[in-house]
């Protein structure tokens, strides 16, 4: 396990670490943003700039936004950086497929292998990259605090920064399992890898479009970031057990079929 381990993570280092500093630098952006707009008591002015779907769908949450606190906390659930945090999570965890494809899955079972511990490496290689673009993104935010000598009164609670990162990684975990299971089922990576993160784009719309469009919340439930309210979560509204449960239920269930498919798949 220790040298499969070692080769997924040496394939794929400039992809997770370089991913890794660009979630650090956005969470200090971020912060360097707000700070300035603080400083020039502009937060008045961010409020109007929210589209008027936006406003009618989240309500007084809206209003959030338009604080420092919502503003920093924006961060952890910003399109680019859920999106980031899934797709890399789905690239680590696609690697059985590219084993396949290039026939090197024969030569790892050529030997006394449990083949079984191909798809064990890809989902604790997948998931350590989910936890450290959590604590990536935590230092990006401590930095910030620190570099533009941000206001800690106004901060989202430490509390508030952990729920928000529990509840990204959950969902980040539930695509990840997603993509372990299509990868199993693919002939190629790059079938399994463009399927999971087009995948996971779609959903992401789904769910963004739901806010303004009462119509499509009757489907909204089908996409995992449904599960991650932040908004709700920094607004003190909505806890974490529910979400989370639910987005662990669906990713043990793909895990368990990615698990039996591969066992009996003929390779």
């Amino acid at each position: 396990m220790r040298a499969l381990l070692v080769r997924s993570l040496a394939q794929a280092r400039y992809a997770i670490l370089g991913s890794f500093f660009l979630l650090a630098g956005f969470q200090l952006i971020i912060i360097g943003q707000a700070a300035e707009i603080q400083r020039t008591q502009s937060f008045g002015r961010v409020a109007e700039l929210l589209p008027a779907f936006l406003q009618r769908g989240l309500g007084s949450r809206a209003m959030l936004m338009a604080t420092f606190k919502g503003t920093v906390a924006f961060g952890y659930f910003h399109p680019v950086v859920c999106l980031m945090v899934c797709v890399l999570a789905m690239y680590v965890a696609t690697e059985p497929a590219h084993e396949i494809e290039s026939g090197l899955v024969d030569l790892e079972l050529a030997r006394s292998v449990p083949r079984h511990r191909l798809l064990t490496r890809s989902l604790l290689l997948s998931a350590l990259t989910v936890v450290g673009a959590a604590v990536f993104m935590a230092a990006g935010t401590w930095m910030g605090t620190r570099a533009f000598d941000a206001p800690m009164s106004e901060m989202p609670s430490a509390a508030t920064r952990a729920k928000l990162l529990i509840n990204l990684s959950a969902t980040a975990a539930c695509f990840l399992s997603f993509a372990l299971l299509v990868a199993v089922l693919s002939n190629r990576w790059v079938t399994a890898f463009t399927t999971t993160a087009l995948a996971a784009i779609v959903l992401y719309l789904v769910d963004f479009v739901a806010i303004g469009w009462p119509p499509m919340r009757a489907v909204s439930w089908i996409s995992p970031f449904h599960y991650y309210p932040a908004l709700s979560v920094v607004a003190g509204e909505s806890g974490l057990g529910g979400n989370v449960a639910i987005l662990a239920g669906a990713s043990g269930a793909c895990i368990a079929a990615a698990y039996w498919r591969f066992s009996r798949r003929d390779l």
